[in-house]
């Protein structure tokens, strides 16, 4: 009675584990290529796109950070405001540093209908008016350096790439969102030394005009990043992550704040992702298919494996409170010990990232746990029929 659910347990675990550990292997074994930036500067058009929406705390301080490090460039700016209450709209037109770009748009909708549906409306706009080489999507709290701009549009000097996309610098974030992100940056690098991420940052990503089916964004989710960085690759070029190009932002302070963004991020990748699961074994897609296919395990099989595991766990508690261990069997003891003692120490690690103590290699551990927690609600809201893909911004740390 007492080995069936321990064997559950310990099956519906190493099944959750199995995309990781096949993931892993795959990204250990392109560390050493090598993405190498051409020397050549950017020569072609630019039009930067900003999506907004009741961004008055911050949208002054972006345009100015705009001005400043894409100058040299010349480039059109296309503003898009998804029907701000507060004083966005009034904030954008009456900016006095429009002179800085070669033109200065802003495009105002009548309803909210979320950020995907924004971009793909300004897109519409840029094919038919602009007509620019790269396309470059930024938000409203995230800040350049310098040189971000300049590193990645170099990359387009390199026929092969279509979209690029730069690496985060958060402030204020919490222990879970740096684990999170160190691991996410870390996967997102090797992705692109392999063969391309279907993920990049919408803060801060460049691609391609042409690269881009405009049709094929899905309005009524979110993850427009994902979905842009997925289809120039379906396209048939290639999708980086530049790690020496970064912005900067606030992450949430609060733990419902960052715990709110994730589970909305998780739900957009999850439905992307499934919504792309015609390529997972499209040959003509090379290891990118293989790419996609390992994240859809990791982004949906895992965390319903991670349930199973879960309730076979409670399973096995129950058995043991109504039976008596027979200690003398070892077999079944040392089964019993084992299992405890990792429950123990994965709960230990959820801890230390849930109460914000950094402790090494607990911490990494607890990230990738918290991160299933956020993918089990994210999936458990799609269960009930919740979509997430229009939300508030978290305003902790941003002001």
């Amino acid at each position: 009675m007492l080995f069936s659910p321990a064997l559950y347990e310990v099956g519906f675990a190493t099944i959750a584990a199995l995309p990781y550990a096949k993931h892993g292997f795959d990204l250990f074994m392109a560390r050493k290529r090598t993405l190498s930036r051409p020397d050549e500067g950017f020569t072609g058009t630019l039009t930067i796109l900003l999506p907004i929406w009741n961004e008055a705390n911050v949208l002054t301080q972006k345009l100015n950070n705009l001005k400043e490090t894409c100058q040299t460039f010349k480039p059109h700016l296309v503003i898009i405001d998804s029907a701000s209450t507060d004083d966005s709209v009034s904030i954008a037109e009456t900016w006095a540093g429009k002179e800085a770009f070669e033109s200065y748009t802003m495009l105002k909708m009548e309803q909210r209908k979320g950020k995907t549906a924004a971009v793909k409306q300004a897109l519409n706009h840029i094919h038919a008016s602009i007509k620019s080489d790269i396309i470059l999507m930024t938000d409203a709290d995230a800040m350049f350096e310098s040189n971000t701009v300049p590193r990645l549009l170099q990359w387009f000097a390199d026929p092969s790439i279509g979209c690029v996309g730069a690496s985060p610098k958060r402030i204020g974030q919490r222990v879970e969102e740096e684990g999170h992100r160190n691991l996410f940056s870390m996967v997102r690098n090797l992705e692109s030394k392999l063969d391309s991420t279907p993920f990049l940052e919408g803060s801060c990503m460049a691609w391609r005009t042409e690269a881009l089916d405009v049709h094929a964004l899905n309005e009524s989710s979110n993850a427009d990043d994902a979905q842009i960085a997925t289809n120039v690759r379906i396209n048939g070029l290639r999708v980086i992550q530049d790690e020496d190009a970064h912005f900067i932002d606030h992450a949430p302070l609060e733990r419902k704040e960052h715990s709110r963004q994730k589970v909305r991020r998780a739900q957009g990748l999850q439905r992307h992702l499934l919504r792309q699961r015609r390529h997972w074994f499209n040959r003509r897609h090379g290891k990118f298919a293989t790419i996609l296919r390992q994240e859809a395990a990791l982004h949906v099989l895992t965390p319903l494996m991670l349930v199973c595991t879960m309730v076979a766990m409670l399973a096995r508690w129950a058995s043991i409170g109504f039976a008596e261990i027979d200690f003398s069997n070892a077999t079944l003891t040392t089964l019993h010990v084992g299992i405890f003692a990792t429950e123990a120490c994965i709960l230990l690690s959820w801890f230390t990232v849930r109460f914000g103590l950094k402790v090494p290699i607990l911490n990494q551990i607890g990230s990738v746990v918290d991160s299933n927690i956020h993918l089990i609600r994210a999936l458990w809201n799609s269960s009930r029929g919740t979509s997430l893909h229009m939300w508030d911004q978290h305003l902790d740390g941003r002001n």
